[in-house]
């Protein structure tokens, strides 16, 4: 006699063993991009609060006057938020240096940046005590640090001459390198 097999299913067990490896699998994607995310929100927050302390690190080296010692806090807006920046300045062991660092972090207030605002000629300054601890001091999402110097220049003109010449077919103009061939002159049109 021969015995048949029938068709078989899967098992309850089986069923059971196979959700939990798929419910495993679907919290780990979900944990991966959760954490994706949440660095990108982080690096983009980095990333913005560094160019705040470097826009105001600039703003300390072009100036005309030198530097004041001590600390000074005050904001910026940048990217639709309000950012707060913090800068200390410390004169180094070499006459006319200082030392400069700008700490910055967003305040998470949102700010229509979009349409024109008369901006001040002069950044406003709120004076400040203290930074606090050092504790306080990693609160802060990024620091810069930098060197100004006291060797300045009154000079307020451009420094470079205005390009003459085709930069099309990269031909000297007047003034250009006198061993290049001078451009053709063309004849001026007779009455």
């Amino acid at each position: 006699m021969k015995r048949t097999r029938q068709p078989r299913g899967f098992t309850l067990l089986e069923v059971l063993i196979a959700l939990a490896i798929v419910a495993m699998s679907v919290g780990a994607l979900l944990g991966t991009i959760t954490s994706s995310a949440s660095n990108i929100i982080y690096l983009k927050d980095k990333t913005l609060a560094e160019w705040v302390a470097l826009n105001r690190l600039t703003e300390v080296r072009i100036d005309q006057d030198m530097p004041t010692k001590g600390k000074r806090s005050g904001n910026s807006v940048m990217a639709g938020m309000r950012w707060e920046w913090q800068e200390e300045v410390i004169e180094l062991p070499i006459k006319g240096m200082f030392r400069v660092e700008v700490r910055a972090h967003s305040t998470g207030e949102a700010v229509d940046d979009t349409r024109a605002v008369e901006k001040p000629a002069a950044q406003v300054l709120s004076p400040s005590t203290s930074s606090g601890s050092a504790k306080d001091s990693i609160a802060w999402t990024t620091s810069v640090v930098g060197v100004v110097g006291s060797a300045r220049s009154d000079l307020r003109e451009a420094v470079a001459a205005a390009f003459e010449g085709n930069p099309q077919t990269h031909q000297p103009g007047p003034g250009g390198n006198p061993s290049a061939p001078a451009p053709p002159k063309t004849p001026a049109p007779s009455n």
